[in-house]
């Protein structure tokens, strides 16, 4: 490779596509924009993948760590309309089209796999597409089954290029029957090979999928971490919200995006991604904006410059006395000037502002009640940096009795706490007896 530059080929535009802009069009986004969202939790476990790319509406692309690449199809389809039959999957279904972008960047030699998502299930019985999903999925694959199906999609594919735009596929005419075409045709083998890369992935109806995702993907993630699993269905909008921002930028735009990512051998380190790339690029840091904060808040309000905090000696003193390092008492710091920035701004001393602040603080004041009994409770020594430690990793405004008038995300929060201390609310020290001497 000569240069970093040589990682990531030209983009090609496609035509735009004729949109819609009915109910039933922006449910299907809304749908599709789920589905990305189910996929973007993965990012967050040990070994999932690096990123999520929205191309259009229907299509992401999920890039692995391996460097490798799975390129996704998204259909809804109706509760009335059945399951997909062979020729409705190619179709309407658009196997087509995703065999289409298929053989656009698997001339790489990189492994390009492909998955079709659909909320219709698949036709049962000989020759229908249930079989296929099967021979897709099977670790032993009968050549004679393989050559059969690729023959039998080849001419679909062929006849779906006729009247749909598919500049990949070789505009040939489609055979009578599948078995006139020949075994060894260019075509066949790189359906062969397709089939082999292709999985069928059943996701619920968009009625039910938003539920779905928060119970199998959401809460069992903030669980594992520790994160508030109270306002679920709010992180999980916030998610969706993203996807839905990320997904539209550039307009309607149809962008073929997987030919900036089939050489990955350096991404996501050292390269200067293209503008459109990046601006349709979700990964873990992306979404822990919002999932960690519940929505997507900024630290300082736009156009306001950090203001430091008043004081900050009590809690110096404090931190200082339970041998706390020096970076934690920066870091509380930076999170008191958080939120003294994000109260000045929002919180003018009008009429009933001190009533919101003392709701917030009260609600904190319990959650650093919490960490102190289970600090004790584990034993764990110096117990001053042991309670830092539980301070950071469970403040969290999700936890709260009630939603705070005011809107704040996480380290606010945590400015509070630290806030409170500096007001010697509490100390870093271990509990003494009821009747002992106060460390605040």
């Amino acid at each position: 490779m000569g240069s970093q530059q040589d990682a990531l080929p030209l983009m090609h535009d496609i035509a735009d596509a004729p949109e819609d802009d009915g109910a039933e069009a922006q449910a299907n986004f809304r749908f599709q924009c789920e589905v990305i969202a189910r996929w973007c939790y993965a990012l967050f476990e040990p070994h999932g993948p690096l990123a999520v790319v929205c191309e259009h509406h229907e299509d992401f692309v999920v890039v692995l760590a391996d460097g490798s690449l799975d390129l996704a199809s998204v259909k809804h389809r109706g509760r009335n309309r059945g399951t997909w039959s062979v020729a409705e999957l190619c179709d309407d279904g658009g196997l087509t089209h995703l065999f289409d972008r298929w053989l656009a960047v698997s001339a790489s030699g990189r492994t390009v796999r492909v998955l079709h998502v659909s909320n219709a299930g698949l036709t049962q019985g000989q020759g229908q597409t249930a079989e296929l999903s099967q021979l897709c999925d099977s670790p032993h694959r009968r050549p004679e089954d393989l050559l059969t199906w690729a023959k039998k999609l080849t001419r679909q594919f062929l006849m779906v290029a006729q009247h749909k735009r598919m500049p990949s596929i070789p505009k040939l005419k489609p055979p009578t029957r599948p078995d006139h075409l020949q075994d060894d045709d260019s075509l066949v083998s790189a359906v062969q090979k397709f089939i082999t890369l292709l999985t069928f992935v059943a996701v619920p109806h968009r009625d039910d999928i938003a539920a779905s995702t928060i119970v199998d993907k959401l809460l069992p993630l903030h669980q594992n971490r520790g994160w508030g699993t109270r306002e679920g269905q709010l992180y999980h909008d916030g998610i969706v919200a993203l996807v839905e921002k990320t997904a539209r930028s550039f307009g309607k735009r149809r962008l073929d995006l997987a030919q900036q990512l089939i050489d990955t051998a350096m991404w996501p380190v050292g390269i200067e991604r293209e503008e459109r790339l990046a601006a349709r690029l979700l990964d873990q840091r992306l979404l822990e904006t919002v999932t960690i904060n519940g929505t997507d808040i900024p630290l300082f309000p736009p156009g306001e410059a950090p203001l430091p905090a008043p004081g900050g000696a009590q809690l110096r003193r404090k931190m200082t006395d339970a041998y706390l390092p020096a970076s934690a008492h920066h870091l509380a710091e930076r999170w008191r000037s958080a939120w003294y920035t994000t109260r000045r701004s929002r919180l003018p001393d009008l009429p009933g502002d001190a009533a919101i602040v003392f709701q917030i603080e009260t609600e904190v004041l319990e959650q650093i009640l919490n960490a102190q009994d289970e600090t004790a409770r584990a034993g764990t020594t110096p117990y001053g940096p042991a309670f830092f430690r539980h301070l950071r990793d469970n403040i969290r405004v999700s936890a709260f009795r009630e939603t705070p008038p005011l809107r704040i995300n996480d380290q606010h929060a945590l400015g509070v706490a630290f806030e409170l201390s500096e007001e010697c609310t509490f100390d870093f020290m271990p509990p003494g007896p009821p009747d002992g001497p106060s460390h605040a």
